[in-house]
């Protein structure tokens, strides 16, 4: 039951002090989430929203404070997943779990590599003796 005051958004926790926390808002029908801080003053942070492009959306996020560190490469993310994940891993992004390979399939993948490397040396070696009787 409300009140009749506004309704607050439920916030999720961001880091490990607890202290930061993201929002979500909604407003005319767009959707976006204010990082802000827990505690009495609640300084925004934050805010992650999208531009309506052509064709879709662009995802853009708007430090709203100079403590803010925006990072534009691959290895934010690979830090940040290597510290480990709190939650459970969804199936498309689970390793994939190495199996025992059956020793036909190596006798006869060995057997493949064996035979290309054997027809590049004989072709090789036709193409040289083409090129020198050519040449001669």
């Amino acid at each position: 039951m409300s009140n009749g005051g506004p309704i607050e958004p439920a916030a999720l926790v961001i880091g490990r002090s607890g202290r930061l926390e993201a929002a979500s808002l909604e407003a005319g029908g767009d959707h976006a989430i204010l990082v802000r801080e827990t505690g009495g003053d609640g300084r925004h942070r934050a805010l992650i929203t999208t531009d309506k492009l052509p064709t879709g959306e662009r995802l853009v996020v708007m430090p709203l404070d100079e403590d803010v560190d925006v990072r534009v490469d691959g290895d934010a993310l690979a830090i940040w997943l290597g510290r480990g994940l709190t939650g459970e891993v969804p199936p498309q992004h689970r390793a994939v779990v190495a199996e025992q390979v059956p020793p036909w399939a190596t006798i006869v993948g060995g057997t493949l590599l064996i035979l290309v490397l054997l027809f590049a040396v004989v072709g090789s070696a036709v193409v040289f003796t083409w090129l020198t009787r050519l040449l001669a």
